[in-house]
């Protein structure tokens, strides 16, 4: 079986290997290797034709990464090599409509149009709405240009149309999961016992944040299946916050936009990185009041209403300040959730006897906030960086509560 992708790219841009091996990576990780890889001009029609044309007799699978990065309509062109008209589909304008409006944003209608033969992938992060059409020799699959677009259409709709196409009964389960990566490693370890050989896996992890990736058998029966999800997800459901492939600032985002709450960030040692991650996604702005970077007790005293006596009793890195910084912005009365951070990230200590790598995170509604301590360990970078990650994990947990 061969499975192709195509891209396309502005000469001018800087060449990014990493997104084309993610990109890569979410078909050959479900099971479907990627044999050829083609990057094409953004604007040039005639290869990209005479491209397609010749996949089109050589391959199984092709796919079309593109949404509108190339400047001619290869979707036209796809439809005029198929021999098929070119229609807005109705069900893409749909999503189209119902992802315009929950984003604030106004998407060309041409993000509706596809092939007539053409089964819509709907696309519920972006405009762009990706289609399969399927050939007795060819199964070609459009999809937009964002990896985190792609992947969600992948994993949901892709892969396992081609798996019901080509009678293949493996199924792929990711686990979001943040804490000790020993714990579930060794749930994992624990659960091969439920059915032998019956699944594979492997674990990334990033600053706290873990990746499980389980890709079980094709003999595995559904029944074995279900024992070891529920046993892996029942021991661990306080720290998997989503069962797809997801970052924590696009699923607490999709938290914020699901329970319709605003939110605001205050942050100190982490110095907006936090509030970054929320307004990555596409929308934020109705969701985000705003994000501060007080970063100096003044600014703590003045913009959020810390007391200046607990700052010199207590220091700027305490339980009590992280408590007053969330519980200030929370004063604004178009505010829901509150993140706050402050703490040492290093190299040095802060003149005090308090270790490098002790932070305080506070996140609360109108009905409390809960301040957490935490000593990390490692780099600038590592301490920062996992901070982030814990700030955003532990609003999605209150926030799921609620």
């Amino acid at each position: 079986m061969k499975t192709a992708l195509i891209f396309f790219r502005a000469p001018e841009k800087a060449f990014d290997g990493e997104y084309y091996q993610k990109v890569i990576g979410a078909f050959s990780d479900g099971g479907f290797a990627v044999g050829t890889v083609e990057i094409l001009s953004h604007t040039d029609d005639i290869t990209f034709k005479h491209t397609f044309e010749n996949f089109m007799d050589v391959c199984d699978n092709l796919v079309i990464i593109g949404g509108d990065k190339a400047v001619f309509d290869y979707k036209k062109i796809i439809a005029e090599c198929l021999d098929t008209v070119f229609v807005e589909n109705e069900n893409a304008k749909n999503f189209l409509d119902a992802v315009s409006k929950s984003n604030g944003v106004d998407y060309p209608e041409s993000y509706a149009h596809l092939p007539l033969e053409g089964t819509v992938i709907p696309n519920v992060n972006g405009g762009f709405q990706g289609f399969i059409l399927d050939g007795n020799e060819l199964t070609l699959s459009v999809l937009p240009e964002s990896y985190r677009e792609i992947k969600v259409m992948c994993d949901k709709y892709v892969l396992p149309y081609l798996e019901n196409k080509l009678g293949i009964k493996r199924s792929r389960l990711v686990l979001k999961y943040f804490g000790d990566r020993s714990a579930i490693e060794n749930t994992l370890i624990e659960a091969e016992n439920i059915g032998v050989d019956g699944f594979n896996y492997s674990i990334t992890e990033k600053f706290g944040d873990v990746t499980v990736d389980i890709l079980f058998n094709e003999k595995t029966g559904d029944d074995i299946r279900s024992e070891i999800i529920r046993y892996v997800v029942s021991n661990h459901k306080d720290n998997i916050y989503a069962e797809f492939d997801t970052s924590l600032g696009e699923r607490l985002f999709d938290v914020l936009k699901l329970k319709r709450l605003r939110l605001a960030v205050a942050e100190s040692f982490t110095g907006g990185k936090v509030v970054s991650e929320v307004i990555k996604n596409p929308g934020a702005s109705e969701f985000v009041q705003e994000g501060i970077v007080s970063y100096s007790n003044q600014s703590k005293i003045k913009r959020l209403g810390v007391v200046a006596q607990d700052l010199s009793k207590h220091g700027a890195v305490s339980s009590v300040v992280a408590y007053q910084m969330a519980a200030g912005l929370l004063k604004n009365a178009d505010v829901d959730v509150a993140i706050a951070t402050t703490g040492i990230a290093g190299p040095k200590s802060d003149n005090t006897e308090k270790p490098v790598g002790l932070c305080y995170i506070a996140v609360g509604t109108r009905d409390g906030v809960h301040t957490y301590r935490y000593n990390l360990n490692g780099s600038r970078e590592n301490i920062t960086e996992t901070a982030v990650n814990t700030a955003l994990f532990l609003a999605i947990k209150k926030l799921k509560n609620i």
